[in-house]
C-alpha cells in the first residue's frame, strides 16, 4: 500500500478519535448484549436446546398495522424501509440457498452429528427467515413475491451486495463435489463469521446506532418483532459457527493458516472498496449516508466491518488477524484523511447523483474491488 509520504506521521483529528470511539463503544456494548443471551452455549448441545426454547412463528407476525403505516409514509420516507428490507433480505436468501448444502456436506460420522443438529436448526431458520421477508415484502411494501429479489437487489447498498457476490463464489468453490471436510468448515466460517457477523451485525449496528431504527420512527410493529427474533436467532448461528471453528483449529494443523489466509483475502477486498468509494467522487459515501444516516462514509463502514471482524478472531484465537486488521485500519485513515487529518468527503454533483447509481450497478464487482 502506497501512502502519501507525510501520511504516516499525520495526527489524527478530534473527529476521527470520536469516529474511532464511537465504532468500538458500539461493538463492546453489542456484544455485552449478546453475551446476556449467549454467553452460557459452550457446545452444539446448549445450541439445541436454545434453539427449541426460543422457537418462534415467522409466518404468525401481525403485519396488518405495517401494511396501513407503510401506506401512509412519504415517497422517500417508503424508499428509507425498502432500503432496509434490501439489505436484510439479501443477506438472508443467500444463506438460505447454502445452509442445506452446509448441512448436506458435513461428514455422517457420529462425532459430527451434534454440529449437524445446531446446523439443522439454522437451516430451519434461515428458511424461516426468508420467508418472513417475503410475507414483508408481499404484505406491507406492496411487491409481488417473483419480484422480492429483484428489488432488494435494487435497494441492498453496493458494499454489501458485492461481499454477498464474493461470498456466494467462495461457497460454489468450497462446497463442491468431493470436497474436503477442511472446506466445509471454512464454508462455515465465512457464513457464520464473515457474513452474518461482520457484515449483516454490523450493518444492524450502524442503523441502530445512528438513529435509523425505522421500524420504531415508522409504526412497524411486526416488521420490529421479526427483525428482534431474527437478531436473538443469528446470534446462535454466530455461536454455532465459532464453536465449529474452534473444532476446526483443534483438528487440524493448517487450519489457523487457511482461515488467516480467508481473513486476508476479505480484508484486501475491503481495502479495495474504500478507496474505489472514495474515489467515487462521493457517490458511494452519498449512497451510504441516504442507507444509515449523515454521519456513516465509507470510511465509518469499513472501520466498523474490520473491527467486528478483528474482535471475532481474537475471539478465535487468531492474534496475527487481529494486528492485521489495525494495520489497514491505521493505514486507511491515514491515506484518507486530509492534511488537518480529518476524513476526506466529497459531495457528488448532481450529474453524478443521477447517473451513478446505475453506472455503479452495471459495473457491479469490478467497480469497485479491482
Amino acid at each position: 500500500m502506497n501512502l502519501p509520504a507525510d501520511a504516516a506521521g499525520r495526527r489524527t483529528s478530534a473527529k476521527i478519535e470520536r469516529l474511532l470511539q464511537e465504532i468500538e463503544a458500539l461493538i463492546a456494548d453489542d456484544e455485552a448484549a449478546d453475551r446476556q443471551i449467549t454467553g452460557g452455549w459452550r457446545t452444539f448441545a446448549d445450541i439445541l436446546v436454545a434453539a427449541h426454547i426460543h422457537t418462534w412463528d415467522a409466518y404468525s407476525v401481525d403485519l396488518s398495522a405495517d401494511a396501513e403505516s407503510f401506506r401512509l409514509l412519504s415517497r422517500r420516507q417508503q424508499e428509507a424501509v425498502k432500503r432496509v428490507f434490501g439489505t436484510i433480505y439479501r443477506a438472508e436468501s443467500i444463506v438460505d440457498d447454502w445452509m442445506g448444502r452446509i448441512v448436506a456436506a458435513l461428514p455422517r460420522e457420529p462425532e459430527y452429528e451434534s454440529m449437524r443438529a445446531a446446523l439443522m436448526t439454522q437451516e430451519h431458520d434461515e428458511r424461516m427467515h426468508r420467508g418472513s421477508l417475503l410475507r414483508v415484502a408481499t404484505e406491507v411494501l406492496g411487491i409481488d413475491a417473483a419480484d422480492a429479489d429483484g428489488v432488494a437487489r435494487k435497494y441492498n447498498n453496493f458494499v454489501a451486495e458485492i461481499l454477498f457476490d464474493q461470498f456466494e463464489l467462495e461457497m460454489q468453490r468450497l462446497l463442491r463435489p468431493n470436497r474436503p471436510i477442511e472446506d466445509v468448515y471454512t464454508a462455515i466460517f465465512i457464513y457464520g463469521v464473515l457474513s452474518e457477523d461482520v457484515v449483516a451485525n454490523s450493518d444492524v449496528v450502524i442503523r441502530r446506532a445512528k438513529g435509523n431504527a425505522l421500524y420504531d420512527l415508522y409504526d412497524l410493529p411486526g416488521m420490529k418483532e421479526g427483525q428482534t427474533n431474527v437478531r436473538r436467532d443469528e446470534g446462535r448461528h454466530v455461536r454455532i459457527a465459532v464453536l465449529a471453528t474452534h473444532r476446526f483449529l483443534e483438528e487440524f494443523e493448517g487450519a489457523a493458516e487457511r482461515l488467516l489466509a480467508i481473513s486476508t483475502y476479505y480484508m484486501d477486498l475491503a481495502d479495495r472498496m474504500v478507496r474505489r468509494a472514495k474515489a467515487s467522487r462521493g457517490l458511494i459515501d452519498a449512497h451510504l449516508a441516504e442507507s444509515y444516516g449523515p454521519d456513516v462514509d465509507s470510511l465509518y463502514y469499513y472501520v466498523m466491518n474490520m473491527k467486528r471482524l478483528a474482535v471475532r478472531l481474537d475471539e478465535l484465537g487468531l492474534r496475527e488477524g487481529v494486528l492485521e486488521v489495525k494495520r489497514r485500519v491505521d493505514a486507511a485513515i491515514a491515506e484518507l484523511s486530509g492534511e488537518d487529518g480529518e476524513p476526506i468527503l466529497e459531495t457528488p454533483n448532481r450529474l453524478v447523483r443521477l447517473v451513478g447509481p446505475k453506472m455503479l450497478r452495471l459495473a457491479g464487482v469490478s467497480r469497485l474491488t479491482l
